[in-house]
């Protein structure tokens, strides 16, 4: 007894260590994904910083301007793209008698409040009565009725934020996080350089190397795949609603031209055939009503003009200037999708970003860490032997 209470007074420093990291963890969970957003924001962020710090020497003013130039207009728009997604969406179920196989009350009221809200951005009418419309009680009284069924969904809409204040107060958190990651990373990573020498430099520098190869798959995937996902989303969905306004007669529009677009972006991640599964069934659904209607024919040069530009426009062109840069470094493509499908499932709408961070993580422990970690017990064991 004497023996293990001496082991702890020893230890005294490090299990205070471990106390205060534990507390940390707790005070923050609540916050998780609001950090995780940070992090998207500062990777999608940094090599704008990296490029206009040739002009702007003030790490202050060239943070700020980093933020303002790329982040925040384009989290706008991602979010303005998906508010018209989710919307049209909610259209095509109920369109085509789907609704049945919802669950009826809530989840409906809840769509209707979406729809609503993006009929008032559409129009120019919006106000800020059309936001605070969506109350906390609002919230709850439309996800508890399936408390018991569906607890995912008050879960994310609770996490995601429920009133005005908190979607505020999560904004500025999560662009105040983005900000001192930009502009404090590198004066971090001299400090604990400075501080732990030891941990810097054993086994071979294994902790640089895998924190250097972490970060290097993370920008990546959120400059290059994420970024190029919304950026083929955004060019798909202009293009489809321009076809659709300038189509000669409502059966050669394209349905729901934002989620078709949104779709796209979404299929640009699978290699060789990438937005054909949705560009190739959109085209031969136009086709087909098309003909059922008897409009095909006598608009056919329209139909051939409307091939070409989504060819030109959502196929090719964006291809030869976002593709190079959706490198997806040492992440296998097929874990990637499965990261970006389960991660929201398991952990809310930030899964989508959490699933890719745990992703590269595991990636990087197991064909970095562990097999320098192995070479070192072998040569370890070997010398023993020969002693």
């Amino acid at each position: 007894m004497a023996g293990l209470i001496s082991k702890v007074f020893r230890a005294k420093w490090l299990l205070l260590g471990i106390v205060l990291i534990l507390l940390l963890i707790w005070i923050l969970r609540p916050f998780l994904d609001v950090f995780i957003y940070g992090i998207f924001v500062y990777y999608i962020t940094r090599p704008i910083k990296r490029w206009l710090g040739r002009y702007i020497k003030n790490e202050g003013l060239l943070v700020s301007v980093s933020m303002l130039l790329l982040a925040l207009p384009l989290i706008i728009l991602i979010t303005y793209t998906l508010l018209i997604g989710v919307s049209q969406l909610m259209a095509v179920i109920y369109s085509h008698g789907l609704a049945s196989a919802l669950p009826s009350g809530p989840l409906a009221n809840l769509t209707q409040s979406f729809s609503g809200l993006e009929s008032s951005l559409s129009s120019g009418n919006f106000t800020a009565q059309n936001l605070t419309d969506i109350t906390h009680e609002d919230w709850y009284v439309m996800v508890s009725g399936y408390s018991g069924n569906l607890p995912l969904i008050q879960s994310i809409v609770i996490a995601t934020g429920s009133t005005v204040a908190d979607i505020i107060f999560k904004l500025f958190i999560i662009f105040l996080v983005a900000f001192y990651m930009l502009k404090e990373d590198a004066h971090l990573q001299r400090w604990f350089s400075d501080n732990y020498p030891g941990i810097m430099a054993e086994h071979n520098r294994l902790l640089p190397r895998y924190c250097k190869a972490v970060d290097a798959d993370l920008q990546k995937i959120f400059f290059g795949n994420l970024l190029s996902i919304a950026f083929f989303a955004i060019i798909a969905a202009v293009v489809f609603e321009g076809l659709s306004i300038l189509a000669p007669d409502t059966s050669l529009q394209i349905p729901s031209p934002i989620l078709m677009g949104i779709l796209c972006g979404a299929s640009a991640l699978i290699p060789l055939i990438g937005m054909w599964l949705v560009v190739g069934p959109v085209l031969l659904y136009v086709a087909g009503t098309s003909l059922i209607a008897g409009t095909l024919f006598p608009n056919i040069g329209y139909f051939i003009i409307m091939v070409i530009v989504i060819f030109l426009f959502v196929q090719t062109i964006p291809a030869f200037v976002i593709q190079p840069i959706m490198a997806r470094g040492q992440v296998h493509t097929g874990l990637l999708m499965f990261a970006y499908i389960l991660g929201p499932l398991v952990f809310g709408i930030s899964g989508l970003f959490l699933g890719a961070i745990v992703l590269v993580l595991v990636t990087h422990y197991f064909g970095i860490v562990m097999p320098e970690i192995v070479r070192g017990g072998h040569e370890n064991h070997d010398i023993h032997f020969g002693l």
